[in-house]
C-alpha cells in the first residue's frame, strides 16, 4: 500500500505531460534515432527521449557528500541528441551531465538535483514510443490516499462502504498472488434510518430568553380591530422551505470511493493513472486519457469502473462550470454505463441518482420517467431505494401540477413501508404539495399530522413548522401562525430561514394589536441575531419605516438611501414594491400624505400589471382619504374640496370607500352649501345602512373615517334646519335611535336643535325647558355645554328674563375662562354676547371688568383688538379720555387693523371737540350762552 501511495503521488506530477504524450506525436526525423529534449510542465521538470520501440534503460538515485544525483543509462546517443539535451532554468535540476560510452556502451545522463526533496518518476509510452523521466518536489500524501480503513472511519454514520471484486484475467504475468481491482461504492439499500443532528440545525439558544417568551401574545393584547386594519398592510411572501431529500443529501456527501489494486501490467498501471487523475480532480486530462485507454483496451475489465469515474468527473465539472451541456453529457454517460452494466454494484445508486439529477435540473418530465424506471426495476424489489424513488416521483408529479397523482404516490409509500424516516418525509412532502397548489388548509392539516405522528419530521424537516406558519398567515389564522413562527425560531434558531420566521413574528405582533414596542423588538432581535444577512432586510425595512416619523430632513434622506441599498441585496420577489410601501408608510406616519401618494403613484405607473397593483391602488386611495381627514381636522375645508377635485377623475374614480362622501359633506356643510352636504350625508347613510351588521361594515368602520348612523341623522337634521326645511329636520331628529351614544358635542347640538325647532313653532316655554333640563342634568365636560347655555341666555332675554339671562351668561363665561386655551371663536362670541347684554342692562362697570379680565388672560394668545377697542370705547364714553387713550395705545400698529383706525379717529375727534369748546369760550356771546345754560 505504501508503494501504491508513493506511486500515485508521483503520477500526480505527470498528468499534464502524460496526456500530451498520449494524444500527440513528436515531430522527429527518424524513428530509429534517439532524440531528447527537456521542458518545464507546470511544477514538473520533464525529460524525454524518443526513437526506440523497445527501451532498455536503468535509472537510479545516488548521493554524494553534498549533492543528490539521478543517473539514467540508455542506449548510446548520437551527437545531435547530445546537443539538444541542455539544462534550462528550473527549481529542481541544477545541471545535466552527459557521459557517452560510460557502461556497456550506454550513455550516462546525470542530473544533479538542487535539493534532496526532488523525486523522480519514469515511464514509457507508445504511439509514439517514449521514455519519460519527470522531476518534482516531494510533499506529504493526502489523507484520502491513505489506507481505505482510515477512510471508512470518516464516513457518515450508518452509510456503508462495501467492496466488490472485479474479475479479470491476467496474461503474461508470473505474479500469482496479485489481487484484482476493487471498487468502493455506496450501498443504497443498507443506508438504514437517515440521521440528522438536530443541534447542528438548531444552533445555540439565547440564554436570556431561550424560548422567545417576550414575543408571546397575551390574551388582552389580541385586538380584532387591529387585525382588520392590519390586513391592508403590505406583506412579503417568503419562499417555501422545501422539504429536503435526506437520502439524496447523504448520497452527495458520500460519493463512491474507487480503488484499483496494483498489478504488474501496463493496463493496470494506466488504469491507476486514470484513478490518480480522477482523485486529483484533473478532469480534463482524465477525459482525454480515458479516451486513449478505451481505444487501447476495449475489453478491459476496468472499463465499467472507469466509466463511472468518467461520469462522476463530468458531473463535478458541470457543477464547477455551471454547464447544462456538460451535465447532460454526464447523465448520458451514467445512462449508457447503467444499461451496459445493469448488475454493477453501482447500478442501483446510479439509477436513483439519475432521477434526482433530473429533478434538480427541474426537468420533471425526465425525472418522472427515470423514477418510474427505477421503481419498476425487479432488481430493486423490496429495497428502500424504491421508496426513495417514489418520493422523487411524487415530488415530480406535484411540480407538473398533477397533485392527485402526487398524493396517490405518497399514499402508496405509507402502505408499502414502515420506515419512520421515509414516512416522515412523505408526510412533510404532502404538506409541501398542498402548499404549492395554494391549498393552504389541506397543507396545514398535513403539517400538523407530520408533527403529531412522526418525531423525525419535527427533528429533521423544519419545513413543517415554517411552511405551516406561512399557510396559516395567508389564511388569516394569525394566532396559529404566530405560534408556528415561534416554534420554528425556538427549534431552529440557526436555520437560514430563521430571520424570515422572526420577522414574521414581528409583523404578526403588530397585526394583532400588541404594543408596538414588541413588534419593533422582534425586528431588532432579527437584525441583532443575524446581522447584515440579506434575509434580515425585511425586518430592517420595517424598522427604518417606523423611525421615519421622528427624523430630521437630512436623516430622512439618508434613511431612504439606506432602504434603497438594502433592497438591492435581497433576492425576495416583490422586495422593491415592499420597500416602496414601507417608505410611503413612513411618510404617512409623518402626515406627509402627498409625498406618500406620489411615491405609490410612481410605483403603480412602473408596474401597472403587477399582481400587487390592487394593493398599491388601495394604499393610494387610503392616503388620499387620510389627507382629506387631516385637512378636515384642521378646518381647512377649502383644502378638502381642492384635494378631492385633484384626484376625483383618477385614483378616487370608482373607488369603494364610503368616507370620501362623508368628508366632502363636512366641507360643503362648513361652506354653507347645506343642500349638497345633506346629499353627501344621505348617500353615506344609505351605504352604511345597506351593510349594517355585516363584516363589510366592521371592516369599513376600522379602515375608514365614518360616523354613526345617528350622527349622520343629526347632520342631516341640522342641514335641513339651515335650509328652513323644518319638517325634514324634525323627522331626522326623531330618527336618532340612541342619542346617549352620540358624542358630547353632538348630544348638546341635538338638544339645541330641538330647542330651535320648538322656538320656530312659537313654543318658547318648551324651548327653554329643553335647555334648562340639559344644563341641570349635564355631567359631561362643561365646555361642551357652552352652546346650549349661550342659547338659553338668549332665550331668557327674548322672554324678558334679564336676570336669568345674565346669570346664565356669567356661568357660561366662567366655564369658558377656566380653559387655558378655549376655542377663539367661541370665546369671542360669548364675550361679545355677554358684553352687549351687560350694556343693554346698564351694567357698564361689569362690562368693562369683563373685557379687562379677558384681555389680561388671553391677549398673549389671541388677537383681542376688538375687545381692547370696546374697553377703550367704554372708558371714552364715560369721559375717561386719557384712560381710553392708554388702552388704545396697546392696539397693534398695523395699517390693516380697523380697530386701531377707529380708535385714532375717536381720539382725533375728541381733541377737535375740546379745541372747539375752548375757541367758543373766547366769544362773548357764546360765553354768555354757556353761562346761561349753567
Amino acid at each position: 500500500m505504501c508503494f501504491l501511495n508513493w506511486l500515485m503521488h508521483q503520477l500526480y506530477k505527470n498528468i499534464i505531460l502524460f496526456s500530451f504524450v498520449v494524444l500527440t506525436f513528436s515531430n522527429f526525423s527518424r524513428a530509429e534515432d534517439i532524440l531528447g529534449k527537456v521542458s518545464m510542465q507546470g511544477e514538473t521538470f520533464n525529460f524525454e527521449l524518443t526513437g526506440q520501440k523497445n527501451w532498455d534503460y536503468d535509472l537510479k538515485k545516488v548521493k554524494t557528500k553534498d549533492k543528490s544525483k539521478v543517473q539514467l543509462f540508455v542506449k548510446a546517443l548520437d551527437s545531435q541528441s547530445l546537443e539538444s539535451i541542455k539544462n534550462i532554468e528550473n527549481p529542481l535540476v541544477e545541471s545535466i551531465k552527459i557521459v557517452p560510452q560510460s557502461v556497456d556502451g550506454k550513455t550516462l545522463i546525470e542530473f544533479t538535483l538542487k535539493h534532496t526533496q526532488v523525486e523522480t518518476f519514469d515511464y514509457l509510452t507508445d504511439q509514439p514510443s517514449k521514455l519519460i523521466v519527470d522531476f518534482y518536489q516531494s510533499e506529504e500524501l493526502d489523507n484520502q490516499l491513505k489506507a481505505p480503513v482510515l477512510l471508512k472511519k470518516n464516513v457518515a454514520p450508518k452509510v456503508s462502504i462495501i467492496k466488490t471484486k472485479v474479475e479479470k484475467k491476467i496474461e503474461n504475468t508470473q505474479a500469482a498472488d496479485r489481487a484484482p481491482a476493487d471498487v468502493d461504492y455506496l450501498k443504497v439499500e443498507d443506508m438504514g434510518p437517515i440521521e440528522a443532528s438536530v443541534l447542528s440545525k438548531s444552533g445555540l439558544f439565547d440564554g436570556g430568553d431561550s424560548r422567545f417568551s417576550r414575543f408571546l401574545l397575551g390574551e388582552t393584547e389580541y385586538k380584532e380591530e387591529a387585525i382588520i386594519k392590519g390586513q391592508s398592510n403590505y406583506y412579503i411572501r417568503f419562499p417555501i422551505l422545501e422539504t429536503e431529500f435526506q437520502f439524496w443529501n447523504k448520497m452527495k456527501q458520500n460519493p463512491p470511493y474507487y480503488e484499483i489494486l496494483p498489478q504488474a501490467t501496463d493496463e493496470n498501471k494506466q488504469a491507476r493513472l486514470l484513478k490518480k487523475l480522477y482523485d486529483k480532480k484533473r478532469f480534463q486530462v482524465f477525459e482525454k486519457t480515458f479516451e486513449w485507454f478505451k481505444e487501447k483496451y476495449p475489453q478491459s475489465t476496468y472499463l465499467d469502473l472507469l466509466k463511472y469515474m468518467r461520469a462522476d468527473s463530468l458531473l463535478e465539472s458541470a457543477k464547477n462550470e455551471n454547464s447544462v451541456q456538460i451535465q447532460e453529457k454526464a447523465e448520458g454517460e451514467y445512462t449508457l454505463t447503467l444499461n451496459q452494466h445493469p448488475n454493477s454494484g453501482l447500478a442501483e445508486r446510479t439509477s436513483l441518482m439519475l432521477g434526482m439529477l433530473a429533478l434538480e435540473r427541474k426537468d420533471y418530465t425526465t425525472a418522472l420517467r427515470r423514477f418510474n424506471t427505477h421503481i419498476q426495476n425487479k432488481l430493486y424489489d423490496g429495497k428502500i431505494s424504491q421508496h426513495y424513488g417514489r418520493l422523487g416521483l411524487a415530488y415530480s408529479f406535484s411540480r407538473v401540477k398533477k397533485l392527485d397523482d402526487a398524493i396517490k404516490t405518497l399514499d402508496e409509500i405509507t402502505q408499502l413501508t414502515k420506515d419512520p424516516e421515509v414516512l416522515a418525509a412523505a408526510a412533510s412532502f404532502r404538506g409541501d404539495f398542498y402548499f404549492h397548489a395554494k391549498k393552504f388548509d389541506q397543507a396545514i392539516q398535513a403539517y400538523n399530522t407530520a408533527i403529531k405522528d412522526y418525531e423525525a419530521a419535527k427533528a429533521v424537516h423544519p419545513s413543517v413548522y415554517f411552511n405551516k406558519m406561512e399557510a396559516q398567515f395567508w389564511t388569516k389564522k394569525y394566532r396559529d401562525s404566530h405560534n408556528s413562527a415561534l416554534d420554528f425560531t425556538k427549534y431552529f434558531p440557526s436555520h437560514v430561514f430563521a430571520p424570515f420566521a422572526l420577522t414574521r413574528v414581528g409583523e404578526l405582533l403588530d397585526l394583532m394589536g400588541a404594543d408596538q414596542t414588541k413588534a419593533v423588538g422582534a425586528y431588532l432581535e432579527t437584525h441583532f441575531r443575524y446581522g447584515d444577512n440579506p434575509k434580515t432586510i425585511v425586518a430592517r425595512l420595517h424598522l427604518l419605516s417606523t423611525r421615519m416619523k421622528s427624523m430630521k430632513d437630512e436623516e430622512l434622506k439618508q434613511t431612504i438611501q439606506k432602504m434603497d441599498d438594502l433592497t438591492k441585496k435581497s433576492e425576495l420577489d416583490n422586495i422593491e414594491q415592499f420597500k416602496t410601501a414601507m417608505i410611503a408608510d413612513g411618510f404617512a406616519r409623518r402626515h406627509e400624505y402627498r409625498k406618500a401618494i406620489q411615491i405609490l403613484s410612481d410605483l403603480y405607473q412602473k408596474n401597472p400589471l403587477s399582481p400587487d397593483a390592487k394593493q398599491v391602488t388601495y394604499r393610494i386611495v387610503r392616503n388620499i382619504n387620510d389627507e382629506l381627514k387631516s385637512l378636515a381636522d384642521k378646518s381647512d375645508f377649502r383644502g378638502v374640496l381642492k384635494t378631492y377635485k385633484e384626484f376625483s377623475d383618477t385614483w378616487l374614480k370608482g373607488q369603494n370607500r364610503i368616507d370620501t362622501e362623508y368628508l366632502l359633506g363636512l366641507a360643503y356643510e362648513n361652506a354653507g352649501a347645506f343642500n349638497i352636504s345633506n346629499e353627501k350625508f344621505k348617500k353615506t347613510f344609505d351605504r352604511l345602512e345597506k351593510i349594517k351588521g355585516t363584516t363589510a361594515e366592521k371592516e369599513a368602520r376600522v379602515n375608514e373615517y365614518l360616523p354613526s348612523l345617528d350622527s349622520l341623522q343629526l347632520k342631516m337634521a341640522l342641514g335641513s334646519y339651515e335650509l328652513k326645511d323644518l319638517q325634514s329636520s324634525y323627522q331626522a331628529l326623531e330618527n336618532i335611535k340612541t342619542p346617549l351614544e352620540l358624542s358630547e358635542p353632538e348630544q348638546v347640538a341635538r338638544i339645541v336643535l330641538a330647542s330651535q325647532l320648538y322656538e320656530q313653532k312659537g313654543d318658547l316655554e318648551t324651548s327653554i325647558r329643553y335647555l334648562k333640563e340639559l344644563a341641570r342634568l349635564w355631567t359631561g365636560d362643561q365646555k361642551n355645554l357652552l352652546p346650549a347655555l349661550a342659547r338659553l341666555s338668549d332665550l331668557y332675554e327674548k322672554n324678558s328674563l334679564p336676570k336669568e339671562s345674565l346669570a346664565t351668561y356669567e356661568k357660561l363665561l366662567e366655564t369658558t375662562l377656566t380653559e387655558k386655551r378655549p376655542a377663539q371663536e367661541l370665546l369671542k362670541q360669548l364675550s361679545r354676547s355677554y358684553f352687549n347684554l351687560l350694556q343693554k342692562n346698564q351694567k357698564e362697570p361689569e362690562a368693562a371688568q369683563l373685557l379687562t379680565k379677558l384681555i389680561d388672560k388671553y391677549s398673549s394668545i389671541y388677537d383681542l383688538s376688538e375687545e381692547r377697542y370696546q374697553l377703550g370705547l367704554t372708558q371714552f364714553k364715560k369721559g375717561e379720555i386719557k384712560k381710553a387713550a392708554q388702552t388704545w395705545e396697546q392696539l397693534p400698529e398695523d395699517d390693516t387693523n380697523i380697530w386701531k383706525k377707529l380708535a385714532s379717529e375717536k381720539l382725533q375727534q375728541s381733541q377737535w371737540d375740546e379745541s372747539y369748546k375752548k375757541h367758543l369760550k373766547r366769544i362773548p356771546a357764546m360765553s354768555q350762552l354757556e353761562e346761561a345754560k349753567k
